[in-house]
């Protein structure tokens, strides 16, 4: 598409006429269109330009001399080229591995600099005072800090214009879109200010030359930049995943829109004379072009995935690929062949196998983020109840203390105690890094709560250990104040992520614990499907209302978007029950035999997706909905049991009434001085006798 633009400009001449400059001409095939416009990019905007276009245009500057017919003059012609879809693909590749090497670098600048504030303090311990060169490392550290805020500005300013350029001349996911929104925030919150006017105060105390306050200020300044270490290594993770689900989209959005193009030039071949097949026939030359490129898409996703910190469960996809490709192959042979019927049999074939791979791709993306979503959450939960743990750990340490000496031998077990809960706290905070390289509903300032919750605890343990309890006690309310209060801030996370669920999206969020109570591994497998299925119910509860208060029908004209909900509805139901199966031959591997339930539940989970596809949400099929929830609590149950160790089982403890308890003691008195008495004075026998009369003394005891 060639379009002319003239551009009008403010000024005067040398005769002092003020020039009409506000009128726009757009030339565009023939047409003049007028419009207010005073910048050359808001005309752009204005032109609707897709990929590839490409747009001359002038500027022309006419003066308001009516009597001499407005003499006017005009630039030469430029030249703008909207970019193609590969060059703009080309471009976001160049810049995300920009981005993600200029990130690695800010990590490790960051690294060297937390080593050089470490032997800076050590140095100055064995000072009495700063000199001349302690002055100047001081100002050099400080210098290398503020390159380091100026690299992360840096990335924030490049990640949020390769963002903008994306969205310019891409429609984007709204999933997509609305987690780059997140990662956006996420760099914002990088450098808090408080950050930043620690660094001024450190350069007034370096002229002030106190010592004591500089120590201080550095050690603020090695947390501060594990902060920043911490977060930039968790967007960087963030970064990759985020990357991973956009190459993933568009790979199924391009298989998509191939099949259907491959579905069209079937029709035509189907209707086109022998002696026009050879138009065809590059139109197919172009759809093998375009499949070729997009299997080195999936090969190039497959290389990112294994790039991510907990890779995503691709299943593979080679054997379709190699199908499509021998389908379409054999399409253009036929067409080379003028034998039309083959070739649209070929070309159809080819087709309905791309929908069957952007199917799968589909259904493997919305498996991995609902499983993971539901995994993570029961992650979350686990820590909380790992937090009010050390909650309560913590204030009965508080309240022992007030009842013990520092010269009383329990104190030293105080102090063991305040170490194990800081073990316990590192624990969590492990746990709370991997979860938030996964999760963007865990705040960045959570993981600040959690770094001073910790330098508290190294301070607690410091005092108690120099038995100055009170400092300790202060120290210790300020812990458990601190770990309160994350717990609310996760709770706050969690319930975001809940609300997520049925929605696309998420992040990376795959556990890494195999613990039951977290979710992950084998043992939380119903439960995780129980709550996707009440997650759907949910949602379908929610639109059979809709439907009736407003007497919409998915097939009437303007629902496009209810029966894209229905349709999207179906492929979530699909995917648990493929999940269900998965369940169900683990459970004939291992030799458990197959659960009943399962058969059954797989059934109806196919009858509601039938309902869907047909759109029709009827009394019936909420019915049958929540007899699966149903059957799915029967079966984690069920699961429990089975993990069930059974030599670990407890017994309830007996009570057994002597009838007479002083005769019964005064027995066992003289039967063990009867023992005693054989075992002082031990028959001389040889030493195989001698272990058997071993043994039976044992059964005296």
């Amino acid at each position: 598409m060639n379009q002319l633009i003239a551009i009008s400009a403010i000024g005067n001449d040398r005769t002092g006429l003020v020039y009409d400059l506000t009128r726009v001409i757009v030339e565009c095939g023939g047409n003049i269109l007028e419009s207010r416009m005073t910048a050359l990019g808001n005309e752009f905007a204005t032109l609707m330009l897709v990929s590839g276009d490409i747009v001359e245009y002038y500027f022309e500057v006419s003066d308001n001399d009516m009597l001499n017919h407005y003499k006017s003059t005009r630039s030469q012609k430029n030249i703008f080229k909207v970019p193609t879809l590969e060059e703009l693909e080309k471009r976001a590749e160049q810049r995300n591995s920009d981005i993600k090497d200029r990130m690695e670098d800010a990590i490790l600048q960051s690294q060297k600099l937390q080593k050089q504030i470490e032997n800076m303090n050590k140095k100055l311990i064995e000072k009495e005072e700063i000199g001349w060169q302690e002055k100047q490392q001081l100002q050099q550290m400080i210098d290398k800090q503020e390159q380091l805020q100026q690299e992360i500005k840096d990335i924030q300013k490049e990640n949020k214009e390769k963002s903008l350029q994306e969205q310019q001349y891409n429609e984007t996911d709204p999933a997509i879109l609305e987690k780059q929104q997140k990662l956006e925030e996420m760099f914002n919150q990088i450098l808090p200010d408080e950050v930043k006017l620690m660094f001024e105060e450190l350069k007034k105390l370096l002229e002030q030359v106190d010592k004591e306050k500089v120590q201080d200020m550095l050690e603020k300044m090695k947390m501060s930049n594990e902060d920043i270490e911490k977060q930039l290594d968790r967007d960087l993770e963030m970064f990759r995943q985020l990357e991973f689900e956009q190459k993933l989209q568009e790979a199924i959005d391009k298989l998509n829109k191939l099949a259907e193009d491959q579905k069209n030039i079937s029709k035509e071949t189907e209707n086109t004379p022998k002696e026009k097949l050879e138009q065809i026939e590059k139109k197919q030359d172009e759809l093998n072009d375009q499949f070729d490129k997009l299997r080195k898409d999936l090969d190039d996703l497959k290389k990112k995935n294994e790039e991510l910190a907990d890779p995503n469960k691709l299943e593979n996809t080679d054997p379709l690929e190699q199908s499509i490709e021998q389908e379409m192959d054999d399409s253009k042979q036929q067409l080379e062949n003028r034998n039309a019927k083959n070739a649209s049999e070929s070309q159809k074939s080819a087709s309905g196998k791309m929908k069957e791979l952007g199917n799968k791709l589909q259904n493997m993306q919305q498996e991995m983020e609902q499983e993971n979503n539901a995994e993570d959450i029961e992650t979350l939960r686990q820590i909380l109840e790992n937090l009010v743990d050390i909650s309560f750990g913590q204030e009965e340490l508080m309240n022992r203390l007030n009842t013990i000496g520092v010269n009383n031998p329990k104190y030293i077990q105080a102090i063991q105690d305040q170490k194990n809960l800081k073990d316990d706290l590192q624990m969590v905070e492990d746990s709370l890094i991997q979860l938030s390289k996964r999760q963007a509903a865990i705040q960045p300032f959570v993981m600040r709560e959690i770094s001073a919750i910790n330098n508290n605890m190294g301070e607690t343990i410091e005092a108690l250990n120099n038995r100055t309890v009170p400092t300790a006690k202060s120290k210790q309310q300020y812990i458990m104040t601190s770990v309160n209060d994350l717990a609310l801030m996760l709770a706050e996370s969690m319930k975001e992520m809940e609300s997520n669920m049925p929605m696309s999206g998420s992040g990376k969020s795959k556990s890494q614990c195999n613990n039951p109570k977290s979710g992950g591994g084998k043992s939380g497998k119903m439960k995780s499907l129980r709550q996707l299925q009440e997650q759907l119910n949910k949602q379908l509860g929610e639109m059979k209302n809709s439907m009736e208060k407003t007497g919409n029908k998915p097939g009437q004209q303007g629902n496009r978007k209810l029966s894209e909900q229905l349709a999207r509805m179906a492929a979530q139901q699909e995917a648990l029950r493929k999940q269900l199966q998965e369940a169900g031959e683990e459970m004939q591997k291992q030799g458990s035999g197959v659960d009943k339930n399962i058969k059954q539940m797989m059934q109806q989970m196919e009858q509601t997706e039938t309902d869907l596809v047909n759109k029709r949400i009827t009394r019936e099929t909420m019915l049958r909905q929540q007899d699966i929830v149903t059957r799915l609590l029967e079966s984690e149950k069920a699961e429990q049991q089975r993990e069930q160790d059974q030599k670990r089982e407890s017994n309830e403890g007996i009570d057994k009434q002597n009838i007479n308890p002083a005769a019964f003691f005064e027995y066992n008195k003289i039967k063990q001085r009867e023992s005693e008495m054989i075992r002082t004075v031990p028959p001389s026998l040889k030493p195989f006798y001698k272990k058997k009369a071993n043994e039976y003394f044992l059964t005296f005891e």
